[in-house]
């Protein structure tokens, strides 16, 4: 029995229901560039702008796996990157020949569905096991294939779609094997072979790493997310013997993913009921208050899954009595709500409370979806301690694996100045920094100001330098100066008008984007506090810096003493302590519990399109693969 007969017997049935979207997938088109779990290796193209037929379907060349760029080479029968891969053929067993055979033969790798860049991959983690199979042993199934299967159909809990993967198409041909393995030649048993290994490669690839490429999506984000190499994950698989545990160690090992993952299980449940969740528009509910809205508050609040105020109401039957009257325990669900949420607590269901619970249950749903894709793109915990910033969220937080050392509020950029999202290493802070002027902020904000009036500088502590000298603005005829051609340098001295405050610290990066204090703390009482440049400002710097630099001997005394002296003074640190700047507007808060903010950026929608087109797209290519 050929391949091709074996998949015959199967893929009509296989393709039945293949373009509807699973309980957590739905269908969308976006120009955008997703990781293909098709491609072992990375290059950028275009995807195609509209859901093509199988032989028209073009997938991004954007590779989740595994062979970095400098070791990337066509394999060739030396094998890849020039090395000795050609075994005595006397060495090896029927099956073992027969596969390195296909691996190496151009015409048949590529008949049996295989990409050049898959056959780079494919032949350097089976040359350095000697082309030994993995799910075959003397020419039979073994137990792992099966369990390789059930593990991916778990799929849909990752908020992934199982037929992305091939799914049924595999789990098909495995059976049709399995019933006639006396039937079956060595080479389909080896093309089978490799489909199953590649399979394994893309969906640990994507727990490890995502789908989507961040880079490609998303602006001002620099996020290259780890993904294991194909050798790497075999060699773990031959020492657990466990498919389950191996996934089970890509996944992300934040708390926020395990809760996202429940989450998701729980919202997809909700959008089967018939619950009415919206709240009619109009004034605000305060307590005390009574109307058919204060029915529609009990009823949204248990559908986001609070308890209801008072036991034997469920919410579900007209017949039940329904809440009299805005009462104290509402009213402490709401409180609870809108903590969760980001809100001012103060239990007053207003605009912005009413909008939120009015969000319907698919948005939330989807925005689970979106963060989940978001963590598989973090790195694994470092050892020690780092600090994290939530950009949506708003705060920064010190932590050592998942504990909470310190945190405090933050002010980020304004969506017009988003912060950008990038990973570096704190090296020094600054007490009594001084503040360059950056040239956008100089040529945006103060040229316009010193064109009315070349004083405008005076009593802020910015000084204008040319050349490194100092100069003095009344002097210069700023009417007569251009933007492009802008050749001066504003530096605010060091005190208390300075904008970054009594100290900063640092991580040197292209985005001149640090931490630092702020003489205006007001801001920080606000809710949403999108109000900065990008950098990042920090509610008791004093208290985040004696977390932060307390491996490194310096205390909040101490650095509170270099303030009052006035002068500029660099402490370094003597730790590694990374920084990681994210945004997720779904998450689990201090107490476990999930929490959702707002998408000050407008990034969820972008994310969400790629992730569905980019499953749809995988799916009607794996129907035409087998």
């Amino acid at each position: 029995m050929s391949h091709k007969s074996i998949c015959a017997t199967v893929v009509a049935a296989s393709l039945i229901g293949m373009s509807s979207p699973s309980s957590a997938t739905g269908n969308a088109t976006s120009s955008v560039n997703p990781i293909d779990p098709l491609n072992f290796n990375e290059t950028a193209a275009s995807p195609p702008a509209d859901t093509p037929s199988p032989d028209d379907l073009v997938l991004p060349d954007i590779d989740p796996l595994v062979l970095p760029e400098n070791e990337l080479q066509a394999p060739d029968l030396t094998g890849p990157a020039g090395q000795v891969l050609d075994p005595s053929l006397s060495e090896l067993s029927e099956l073992e020949q027969t596969i390195r055979d296909l691996i190496f033969s151009e015409d048949e790798i590529e008949q049996a569905g295989f990409s050049s860049r898959q056959v780079d991959a494919l032949a350097e983690a089976y040359s350095l096991r000697n082309f030994r199979p993995v799910w075959f042993e003397d020419q039979s199934l073994t137990p792992l294939a099966n369990r390789l299967i059930d593990e991916i159909r778990k799929a849909p809990t990752h908020g992934l779609d199982p037929q992305a993967y091939g799914v049924r198409q595999l789990a098909s041909i495995l059976d049709v094997m399995e019933a006639s393995n006396a039937t079956a030649t060595l080479r389909e048993i080896a093309v089978v072979e490799l489909q199953l290994t590649r399979v394994f490669a893309s969906y640990g690839a994507h727990l490890a790493g995502g789908v989507v490429r961040p880079t490609k999506v998303l602006k001002n984000v620099f996020i290259t997310p780890q993904v294991p190499k194909l050798n790497d994950m075999l060699t773990q698989l031959e020492e657990t013997r466990s498919v389950e545990l191996l996934f089970a160690s890509l996944e992300p090992e934040a708390p926020s993913y395990d809760l996202l993952k429940d989450q998701l299980a729980r919202y997809n449940a909700a959008l089967t009921s018939d619950y009415p969740v919206y709240i009619e528009d109009g004034p605000s509910i305060r307590p005390g208050d009574t109307g058919a809205r204060i029915s529609q508050l009990e009823k949204r609040l248990q559908t986001e899954g609070y308890a209801p105020y008072y036991s034997g109401y469920s919410g579900t039957n007209e017949q039940d009595m329904a809440p009299a009257f805005y009462n104290d325990d509402m009213v402490a669900l709401v409180k609870s709500f809108q903590k969760r949420h980001g809100l001012s607590v103060d239990g007053v269901v207003g605009k912005k409370t009413r909008a939120a619970l009015n969000a319907s249950l698919t948005d939330r749903r989807d925005q689970i979806l979106v963060n989940l894709e978001r963590m598989r793109w973090d790195d694994p915990l470092p050892s020690g301690r780092y600090v994290k910033v939530n950009v949506a969220e708003q705060i920064v937080r010190v932590m050592e694996g998942t504990d909470v050392l310190y945190e405090t509020r933050s002010v980020v950029g304004k969506p017009r100045h988003a912060t950008p999202l990038f990973s570096d290493t704190f090296e020094y802070a600054e007490i009594n920094p001084t503040w360059g002027v950056p040239w956008s902020i100089a040529t945006n904000e103060y040229l316009p100001k010193l064109r009315k009036n070349a004083s405008a500088l005076s009593g802020s502590g910015i000084n204008v330098y040319k050349n490194g000298r100092r100069v003095d603005p009344t002097a210069i005829n700023w009417n007569a100066v251009s933007k492009r051609r802008f050749g001066y340098q504003l530096r605010q001295k060091a005190g208390r008008k300075n904008a970054l405050g009594a100290v900063k610290y640092m991580f040197p990066n292209k985005h001149n984007i640090y931490l630092h204090d702020t003489p205006s703390k007001r801001l920080f009482n606000k809710d949403q506090r999108a109000f900065s440049h990008g950098c990042i400002r920090v509610q008791d710097p004093f208290t985040f810096g004696e977390v932060l630099l307390s491996g490194s001997g310096h205390s909040r005394a101490k650095m509170e003493k270099l303030r009052a002296r006035g002068k500029t003074v660099r402490l370094k640190l003597k730790e590694t302590v990374p920084v990681h700047l994210r945004y997720y507007t779904a998450f689990a808060g201090d107490d476990g519990e999930l929490q959702f903010r707002e998408d000050i950026y407008k990034q969820d929608k972008a994310i969400l399109e790629a992730l569905l087109t980019s499953q749809d797209a995988f799916k009607i290519k794996m129907a035409s693969t087998y």
